[in-house]
């Protein structure tokens, strides 16, 4: 019964042979093409995928931005309707936009995320009804990990808010 098998193996290796010739199927691919397109495509999607630290350094400048904006607003409310007396309470992990007249009232909370933090000289900015600060004050936002940060600064004699990147 062995023999009986390992003959019909001969003949269909022979019967192969003779009609195909020692051609291989060509249908599939090699191991070394398969590597190949698998190489180009991991190269393709780390050059068009952003990296994880620009992502984070975008969130600092639109926090950044934000923040920036918020301190204008601040001012140009005490310009414009110096009644209400707004101003900005500055926390390490956020800020706060608030009005006291008639009552002390939020008027925007902004939290951080837990990576970033913000140093800081006086918790309260506060601009008078001509648009000069109470005192001159330099704010950084830091991201933590990476170690970046920006930095808003305000002048004291002219008003101006800038922003450092």
């Amino acid at each position: 019964m062995v023999a009986f098998n390992k003959s019909i193996l001969y003949n269909c290796n022979a019967f192969w042979k003779i009609k195909y010739g020692d051609k291989l199927n060509k249908k599939g691919y090699t191991l070394i093409e398969l590597i190949l397109v698998l190489a180009i495509l991991g190269i393709i999607l780390r050059i068009s995928m952003p990296t994880i630290s620009n992502i984070n350094d975008a969130y600092l400048n639109n926090f950044a931005r934000q923040m920036l904006y918020d301190i204008r607003f601040v001012k140009n409310m005490n310009m414009t309707e110096p009644i209400k007396s707004y101003n900005m309470v500055l926390l390490e992990d956020g800020y706060q936009v608030r009005y006291a007249n008639p009552m002390p009232a939020f008027y925007k909370v902004v939290d951080l995320r837990e990576q970033y933090s913000i140093s800081f000289f006086e918790d309260t900015i506060w601009f008078n009804a001509n648009g000069t600060p109470g005192r001159a004050q330099t704010i950084k936002l830091f991201n933590n990990d990476t170690g970046s940060y920006r930095e808003i600064t305000i002048n004291v004699n002219t008003g101006r808010i800038l922003l450092y990147e």
